[in-house]
């Protein structure tokens, strides 16, 4: 029936692992930080660091782990995959502070791993994903085939971790915007999100972090999470109960579009409800002025509209009561950690901090 891996066994091999990687006495094997680093590149999946350093945890704990497989019940060598990491891997990794490149609180329960019970029977995975897969099972691969002790896989685990522990102090660099006017900050933040890669994920985390200007409990939900359960993709709550939701858009958006938003909304308890929407494409709902005012006393809410990230900018600093200087000097760190938290790849991060100079 498989391998089950002890938990208090896996706990204390990671922390000393996690250890090691941080002394002064790491043995950063070459193969092993050379695969950890291709698996933070842009088009890397962001699971599989998980994967990997899941994989060797449970080769550390038993020599007869079979590093391939997914679901115990694949044969009397497997293990959990997903099991090892949403009980060990994520809780240490956020404890002890390294980075396991998705923020997830299940890595695991995403593609290619889910459906599978081992890598083996793995075959649809996306175009750029799958040197990355190949990478991986390959390193894995030599793992099992030779013959790895759980010392060989602790000393690998340990290597991986030096490049977790590197890329989480990189992300704590906070970028600072005091020496900017706001207007400048604006204009910077609406070029910078409607350009390069992963537009979605910035304008999302653009719009929390201008609403972490104005309230203290922003909820941001990870795009396509298949645990969300409130409308829209920002949410304000007040005292525990509803307030604002908003829904950003990176495409264009029709009236019958945003009716549905609204409708779902205020079924959900909010009367308070926006729309950010950003797109060269989107026909502009603002003459419909009239149907939104419709909408308004039809759903019992108030519905505001913005159709640039620099018009909501703009609305949620002139209202925030936070003055000039708090906000140059906390939007930008804050936007840093909104893109952290929802997954922005690193090199749009990195683009992020550059906008600012040091202060």
């Amino acid at each position: 029936m498989g391998i089950t891996i002890v938990k208090a066994e896996a706990e204390k091999i990671l922390q000393a692992a996690h250890d090691i990687a941080s002394s002064d006495v790491a043995d950063p094997l070459e193969d092993w930080t050379l695969l950890a680093t291709s698996l933070r590149e842009a088009d890397a999946p962001r699971t599989y660091t998980a994967a990997l350093v899941t994989a060797l945890l449970a080769r550390s704990c038993d020599a007869r782990v079979d590093p391939l497989s997914i679901k115990e019940k694949y044969d009397e060598r497997a293990f959990s995959l997903r099991n090892l990491c949403h009980s060990v891997v994520v809780p240490i990794s956020i404890k002890l502070g390294f980075d396991l490149g998705a923020t997830g609180r299940e890595p695991i329960n995403n593609q290619p791993f889910f459906r599978y019970d081992h890598y083996s029977e793995i075959v649809r995975v996306r175009a750029k994903a799958r040197p990355y897969l190949d990478r991986l099972s390959n390193a894995l691969t030599k793992v099992d085939e030779e013959n790895f002790s759980t010392e060989d896989a602790f000393r690998a685990l340990a290597a991986v971790l030096t490049v977790c522990i590197a890329v989480a102090k990189k992300k704590r660099i906070v970028p600072v915007g005091s020496a900017i006017v706001e207007a400048s900050l604006i204009a910077e933040t609406q070029n910078f999100v409607t350009t390069g890669y992963d537009i979605p994920r910035k304008l999302q985390a653009c719009v929390a972090a201008g609403l972490d200007m104005a309230y203290e409990e922003v909820i941001s939900r990870r795009i396509n999470d298949p645990s969300r359960d409130l409308p829209g993709d920002v949410q304000v709550i007040l005292d525990g109960e509803p307030l604002l939701t908003v829904e950003v858009r990176g495409k264009s958006v029709t009236g019958e579009g945003l009716e549905q938003f609204v409708r779902s909304a205020a079924d959900a308890g909010f009367r308070r409800v926006a729309l950010m929407v950003d797109a060269a494409s989107h026909v502009s709902l603002m003459s419909a002025n009239e149907a939104t005012v419709e909408l308004e006393r039809e759903y019992g809410c108030i519905i505001k509209v913005n159709e640039s990230t620099s018009s909501f900018l703009r609305d949620v600093f002139v209202w925030s009561p936070r003055d000039t200087h708090s906000i140059l000097s906390t939007f930008p760190e804050a936007m840093y950690r909104r893109m952290t938290e929802i997954e922005v790849r690193e090199s749009e991060i990195e683009r992020w901090i550059k906008l600012f100079p040091d202060t």
